[in-house]
């Protein structure tokens, strides 16, 4: 149903799919080439493990489709200065994340609701367009924000108090998307119908944590399909990432307290694949690079965060409803076995695709660990 959509999303990427390689002289290369490196071989691993242990998480998948695309830009604009063998090492993963493309057992994925099966299926229909939107990796005034003065225990807390829970995210996003796919068929401009209630969860109000990336996901989502008319999304965007920058310097200020990587790895990908290079960061490349299980995969203790990353309400006792949700969240994710955390692993595949696209492209200002 959703075919129909990908001619009108193909003539969008044409638009913002920019080239935007700087030249490059021997000593960026001298820095940043051995961190590709680095980071390929853990890509190639982390791709070998699913490759042998396919997951049945969509949102592995997801990930996968958007790692490529943006892997695959980077590859096609490399530099001549660029050895010839780290573009073979690129290419080689590219092919690895093909094979995994080419093996994937959709009948068998594991989705948490109903309402999360229609936007993850309503991505997978649009997901080559998708990764084709390239955004400049740039630094503005982002890199000012502190992290939080408080501690990590009252942030859970404050999380809590804000947080939708799973089922409503779910159920705003797909109405979203609904909206405006309706308005593509009637061929009418204007804004997507939200209630109030998703209105203010996605566009409005503060929220923290996985709320924060939701709403990102969502504004893009809307910013594809060009219905939020009256709405700056660029600048909504903006304001959204400045919040999770933050936070993410908060969870690094606290030393990534256990169920909270995922979270981390997920900020800097929705953000740094917005354009902003403040969450490119080598100690933070290097931080993620070093959660890497032996067996390939990433895993994340998210018992002490559970309430948070399952957006259980912290008011009342879950339903049967909501237990079978959780339950099905749960058997997702771990599908793979062992310690394994297909969520938490897709986060890494793409966040660190992004680093490898921002050290062969940018300039000296991402060589040093300069924005504190």
């Amino acid at each position: 149903m959703y075919v129909k959509y990908v001619v009108l999303l193909t003539v969008l990427s044409v638009e913002f799919c920019h080239g935007i390689y700087p030249y490059f002289d021997t000593q960026d290369f001298i820095y940043n080439v051995p961190k590709v490196y680095r980071i390929s071989i853990t890509l190639d691993k982390l791709l070998e493990y699913y490759e042998k242990k396919p997951s049945k998480d969509p949102e592995w998948y997801i990930a996968l489709g958007m790692a490529r695309g943006q892997l695959e830009y980077t590859i096609n604009e490399l530099d001549k200065s660029v050895p010839a063998k780290l573009k073979e090492n690129l290419q080689n993963i590219t092919r690895r994340m093909d094979r995994i493309r080419n093996n994937t057992d959709f009948p068998s994925f594991v989705y948490r609701s109903k309402d999360y099966e229609y936007v993850a299926k309503a991505i997978f229909e649009n997901l080559d367009v998708l990764s084709t939107l390239m955004e400049p990796i740039t630094i503005g005034t982002m890199g000012t924000q502190k992290p939080y003065r408080f501690t990590f225990e009252q942030y859970v807390q404050e999380a809590r108090t804000k947080m939708p829970t799973r089922k409503a995210a779910d159920a705003c996003t797909m109405q979203l998307l609904i909206s405006a796919m309706e308005s593509q068929t009637t061929k009418t401009d204007g804004t997507c119908e939200l209630t109030p209630e998703c209105s203010a969860q996605i566009l409005k109000g503060s929220g923290m944590a996985f709320q924060q990336t939701s709403r990102i996901r969502a504004a893009a989502l809307a910013y594809l399909f060009d219905c939020m008319e009256g709405l700056d999304l660029n600048a909504h965007i903006y304001k959204l990432c400045i919040q999770v920058y933050k936070e993410s310097k908060s969870l690094e200020a606290w030393d990534h307290p256990p169920g909270t990587k995922t979270l981390f790895m997920q900020q800097i990908l929705y953000c740094a694949a917005q354009g902003y290079g403040e969450f490119i960061k080598p100690r933070w490349m290097n931080r993620i690079l070093t959660w890497q299980e032996p067996k390939g995969c990433y895993s994340d203790d998210r018992q002490p965060f559970l309430k948070l990353t399952g957006f259980v309400g912290p008011v009342s006792a879950p339903s049967d409803k909501d237990r079978e949700e959780e339950y099905r969240v749960k058997k997702a994710a771990t599908s793979e076995g062992g310690a394994c955390n297909s969520l938490t692993s897709a986060m890494a595949l793409g966040s660190l695709v992004i680093y490898v696209r921002a050290l062969l492209e940018t300039d000296q200002a991402f060589q040093y660990d300069v924005l504190t």
